[in-house]
This record gives structure tokens, sequence and C-alpha cells, in this order.
């Protein structure tokens, strides 16, 4: 009886303590969403448009989940629908007819979408299904400040779930300071380290352009509309 009391209270305890870790982790990735104006707005958001560094100008739609991606040396644009196979193609200006080379595209376009989206947005999407948050302590950031990093790992989701990033919390805004990126969830050096700073309101939202040595996502704007022709 006494062996069974004592496992229930080890197992009592393991409960309290795992949900305890949880809803710190949640709490970090709840603090961050809210410094940048909060989940709420960002969901709001109709139209969000930015460069890629010097490479590619990104316009989404995010009500009805479809992008335009222009590469800035007019070499190639693709409208493509994220959760539907239409869209268009465009070399050089001219409409591409072919049908495998358009689904060879827009399928490009989706995984463009979802890598330019996150170096912005990456924050917003911090609790996401299939995101996983490990609090792992306090870690020296590259401009030496002592700050809380969360790790984020991935269940079955996105183009490359098997990614991870660690990212430090900024101890006197609570924005993202920095992100460190590893290709496998199982290396210990990263591939990418850099800093997330020039933080600005957009609208309601709050976003940081510059990164680091990898330079700036420039050009960022929200708006409520946008040209009509743009997903044609």
């Amino acid at each position: 009886m006494r062996l069974s009391i004592i496992l229930f209270s080890l197992v009592f305890q393991s409960t309290i303590l795992n949900a305890q870790v949880v809803t710190k982790e949640k709490a970090m990735a709840s603090t961050i969403m809210d410094a940048m104006g909060g989940k709420e707005n960002y969901n709001q958001i109709r139209y969000l448009q930015w460069d890629f560094f010097d490479l590619r100008k990104i316009t989404w739609d995010k009500q009805l989940s479809r992008v335009r991606i222009d590469y800035l040396d007019g070499s190639l644009s693709i409208v493509t629908y994220l959760n539907e196979d239409k869209g268009a193609v465009y070399k050089l200006g001219q409409l591409i007819t072919d049908s495998d080379t358009i689904s060879h595209y827009l399928e490009k376009g989706k995984r463009i979408w979802m890598n330019d989206s996150y170096w912005l947005i990456m924050p917003f999407k911090l609790l996401d299904p299939g995101v996983r948050l490990n609090y792992i302590g306090k870690l020296t950031s590259i401009n030496g400040l002592s700050c809380d990093v969360l790790e984020l790992t991935f269940g079955n989701v996105g183009a490359t779930p098997e990614n991870k990033y660690h990212i430090y919390l900024d101890p006197t805004t609570n924005l993202v300071l920095q992100w460190d990126y590893f290709v496998d969830n199982w290396e210990e050096e990263p591939e990418i380290q850099c800093l997330w700073s020039d933080y600005k309101w957009y609208g309601k939202i709050r976003l940081a352009s510059e990164r680091g040595s990898y330079g700036k996502l420039s050009n960022i704007t929200v708006a409520p509309t946008i040209n009509a022709s743009t997903f044609r």
C-alpha cells in the first residue's frame, strides 16, 4: 500500500513539473508575441509584403492564402495558392503554359514562401501546431547579453521538419534578439547565427528587418488593400 502511494506521488509530482515546464515555454512564446503587437493583430493582417534580402519580393495575402513572388532581377514571377494547386508562372515577363513546368514552379513558390516568411514572422509561429518548444536555460548572445533561450524543433510539419532553432529572448524588450539555425536537430553547432534588430511598427504589429551580417528584409509593408492584378 505504501509503495503504491509513493509511486502515485512520484507520478503526480512529475506531471506537475512537466506542466510547469510547458507553461513556462508557452508563457515565453506569448510574451514575445505580445511584445510584437499580439497574435490577434497578426492574424487580422490582410496583406504583408517585403523584399527577401536583395533577391525577391514577397506579396502575401494572408486571408486567402495566396502568394506572389517576384525575383528582383525580373527573371521569374510565381503566383501560387498555398492550399491549392493553382496559380501562374512568368519567366522574363512571359506567361508559362506548360503544365509540368507550372506545377514545378508552384511547388517551388510554396517552399520559397515557407522559408522567406519564417525569416520575417517566425515569432508569431512559436505556438503553431507541430512546433515543439524546450526551454534550455540562459546563453550568451553574439552581442554579449545573457538571454533566456527557447529551442524549437518540429513534428511532421513544414518543408524541413529536421531543422532546429535556438531563439534568444532580449531581457529588456522581450523581443527576439537572435536566432541560431541548425540544419539537423541533432547538431550542436549552428549553421547560422544572426541578431534580429531594427524593430519597427507596421500597422499594429512590430517586425525586425535587420539580420546582422546576412543583410536586411526591406520594404516591409502591412496593408488592408492591394492592386487587384497582383495575383493574376
